[in-house]
């Protein structure tokens, strides 16, 4: 007489523990592609963020400088801060700089404030009364942003 089948098998066992193993395997590639999807988007949107943030700033502040001599310019962190003069004179004095932490600053009249965050580079070059500024945010993979600047004060048309 036969005993009554008491638990499972080694052999199901182990075949329920691949399933699982498999199983397990196709879940965690699922979450890591997610995961790097959603670095991916951070990354772009903190590039945007800075980008706008900073010409929002510069293209203001360049279309009332009084003069744009001076240029081409470079700002990055280390290198001498960018000055800017507008309104009637005396002026308003600008000073835009970049920091160790890779922050705009900008400091108008002795106060500093962060322009934007997140930015690697700005270059500015002028040819008449036209300026072309580019940014470089700091997100990885990013690609420098380039605006289009006019600045008329002094009557250029």
């Amino acid at each position: 007489m036969r005993r009554a089948q008491q638990g499972f098998t080694l052999v199901e066992m182990m075949v329920s523990v691949t399933i699982l193993a498999l199983l397990t395997v196709v879940m965690a590639g699922t979450f890591l592609v997610g995961l790097r999807a959603i670095g991916n988007e951070a990354r772009v949107i903190a590039a945007d963020t800075a980008v706008s943030e900073a010409s929002l700033w510069l293209t203001r502040d360049l279309n009332s400088e009084a003069t744009t001599l001076g240029c081409p310019c470079t700002i990055q962190a280390g290198s001498p801060p960018m000055a800017l003069m507008y309104g009637v004179p005396p002026g308003t004095p600008v000073v835009y700089s970049i920091d160790a932490s890779q922050n705009l600053i900008r400091n108008v009249n002795g106060t500093d404030h962060v322009a934007a965050r997140g930015v690697t580079r700005v270059s500015i070059s002028w040819v008449g009364c036209y300026g072309t500024v580019s940014i470089l945010p700091s997100a990885t993979s990013s690609v420098a942003v380039t605006l289009n600047v006019s600045n008329r004060p002094g009557g250029c048309i």
